[in-house]
């Protein structure tokens, strides 16, 4: 199943992935990727500046047209040596970051080819010009950008093997063993090959008076400037009489060219002795292996899952984070944000667990990340959740929810007994919409679906209105709809500024049964603390779900992290009802 697919499969749950992130939102996230908040603890306050710098700076930045959900993918290319591999993270169908996971290519010369990235990024597009130089590291950072953007393999050889040698070859190390030397050499021109960075390499050695006169490189494939920083060990060549010389820093495929070639042109003319090259190509078959292992810093093909896009959701700063995660060939492939309701700030900032997880193929012993610790830690356990899904299928359990219906069924049988010739037509009309909406949700396997259903059939069943009138004669409050505004203001943290808060409330037979059209006319940065409050997350019910239930603002609990906004809902309704209180007699008079 490649990343194609992927996106296929994803689509029919289009309204589940829509962006609440992430993203949201990873999404994103694997996002989309969300609505801001305003940070409530002096831990998450400081990089508001670097945001807005960050916002900028995206404006000189070329659109991005990347069809994917907002998170991280996992790509893999070929380089000059072996595998490259790369996370690339998109938001809003542009990528925002690459980072390099793996690479067994040259430091010197991969550092180079490094710059292909920032051309990706500026460009938003991989029709990018290799670096000179560093051709076959950098076409590999393009090609695994493309394989996590589009599942698309790259099935090329290496650059060793395209230049005609193995994975192992001498060229691929970072010294080369030392070789007895000959007593003397035959007079004469010699010529020599071996291996640098971009392909074969040739020099010609001339000797007088049985000793090194002069080495000249007469061919080569490497970049000009690496070229020459390498040749600078000819001199010692020459000075030692000897090959048994240090490969130069930041150029050590060539040096170890230069040394293979010249030693080849030696052991034609030597009198006695060796410096044959057979030696020095089995330690560096050696030396690379080890290398190779020591570079590979990302583990693939370890997770134990059957194939499949699992989610999860848990609980970030503001609101649910939700994810889909990718298994492909036992690995993560990618990790998409589906919903999220955090600050994009703070949530950019946790999207490093993403990274980790899908560098490191687990979720163990990845830390989450300070300032932005509950959106990281939102993100983490989502994941987790969602390794959790990929662990029943594995074991052939089944993932499909059972929601808990017994409240929706008693609440249809109660509507179902109700007599329509008692109520207004508006009125009766709403119940037998909400009536049918609940009992299709009977179907659903979602618990969160079931949920809304309820609350809405109580509420159609609350807002129903007596033809006659008589329901009203000996209420305490005047039924209709409210509208009232309060102020939000802040507790001892002082964390933003006063602001007031508009909503509606209606009042049927002296209970509140519904509330809606919640606002503030302060930051934006309040809006998703108001939501918080009003809506609750998916382990915390919200205040307007726990009036509603019991009909009054009395014994509810507010809503962690969005307790100011909890406590100006619940003043609104205690408004409401003293304005809606039916006067007494004596006071009519």
């Amino acid at each position: 199943m490649d990343i194609k697919e992927t996106g296929k499969k994803l689509k029919p749950f289009a309204p589940v992935l829509s962006v609440a992130l992430v993203t949201a939102c990873v999404a994103g996230s694997l996002s989309g990727y969300e609505a801001p908040v305003y940070a409530a603890t002096q831990e998450e306050t400081p990089i508001k500046e670097e945001a807005k710098e960050k916002k900028e700076e995206k404006k000189t930045a070329a659109k991005g047209s990347f069809d994917l959900e907002d998170g991280v993918y996992k790509g893999t290319g070929t380089g000059y040596a072996g595998d490259i591999t790369v996370s690339v993270q998109i938001k809003d169908k542009q990528i925002v970051s690459i980072d390099i996971l793996s690479s067994s290519d040259d430091e010197a010369f991969f550092s180079r080819a490094k710059a292909v990235i920032d051309k990706i990024i500026e460009g938003q597009t991989l029709d990018v010009d290799t670096v000179s130089g560093a051709t076959f590291s950098s076409r590999g950072i393009i090609s695994a950008v493309k394989n996590a953007l589009t599942g698309e393999k790259d099935n090329s050889t290496t650059g060793q093997a395209q230049s005609g040698q193995t994975a192992a070859a001498a060229g691929s190390s970072t010294s080369v063993a030392k070789v007895e030397d000959a007593a003397a050499y035959k007079d004469g021109t010699y010529y020599g090959s071996g291996t640098g960075f971009g392909g074969p390499l040739k020099v010609m050695v001339e000797i007088s008076g049985g000793k090194i006169a002069s080495i000249q490189i007469v061919e080569n494939s490497d970049g000009s400037d690496y070229i020459s920083k390498a040749a600078s060990l000819i001199d010692s060549i020459i000075a030692k009489q000897s090959t048994n010389v240090d490969t130069v820093s930041g150029a050590t495929y060539s040096s170890v060219g230069i040394i293979q070639a010249v030693r080849e042109a030696l052991s034609q003319a030597a009198v006695n002795g060796t410096s044959d090259g057979t030696q020095d190509n089995n330690s560096n078959n050696s030396n690379n292996n080890s290398s190779s292992d020591d570079n590979n810093s990302t583990v693939t093909g370890t997770v134990p899952y059957k194939e499949g896009i699992y989610y999860g959701t848990a609980e970030g700063y503001s609101g649910d984070v939700s994810v889909a995660v990718v298994i492909q060939e036992k690995t993560i492939k990618a990790i998409l944000i589906t919903e999220n309701s955090d600050d994009e700030a703070f949530f950019n900032r946790a999207m490093d667990v993403v990274k980790k997880v899908i560098k490191t193929q687990k979720t163990d012993d990845v830390d989450t990340v300070s300032g932005a610790t509950y959106s990281s830690k939102g993100l983490l356990n989502a994941i987790k959740n969602a390794l959790k899904q990929a662990e029943k299928v594995t074991n052939g359990e089944s993932i499909d929810e059972k929601p808990d219906l017994t409240d929706l069924k008693e609440l249809i049988e109660r509507a179902e007994k109700l007599e329509e010739d008692k109520y207004t037509e508006t009125s009766w009309a709403v119940l037998q919409t909400r009536l049918a909406d609940a009992q299709e949700a009977l179907e659903e396997t979602k618990q969160t679906i079931v949920d809304k259903a309820v609350e809405k059939l109580k509420t159609a069943i609350a807002q129903l209105e007596s033809k006659d009138g008589k329901d009203e004669e000996n209420t305490k409050y005047v039924s209709g709809t409210y509208e009232v505004t309060v102020s939000c203001t802040p507790d001892e943290d002082e964390d933003f500024e006063e602001y007031k808060l508009t909503m509606s409330v209606e009042i049927r037979n002296d209970k509140i049964v519904s509330i809606t059209d919640i606002t503030g006319d302060g930051a934006s940065s309040n809006d998703s603390y108001i939501k918080r409050a009003a809506n609750g997350t998916s382990s915390i019910k919200g205040v307007v779900s726990q009036i509603i239930d019991k009909g009054m603002p009395e014994d509810i609990d507010t809503v962690s992290r969005a307790t100011c906004s909890s406590n100006a809902i619940l003043e609104g309704c205690k408004k409401v009802l003293e304005e809606a209180e039916r006067p007494t007699d004596m006071e009519a008079e």
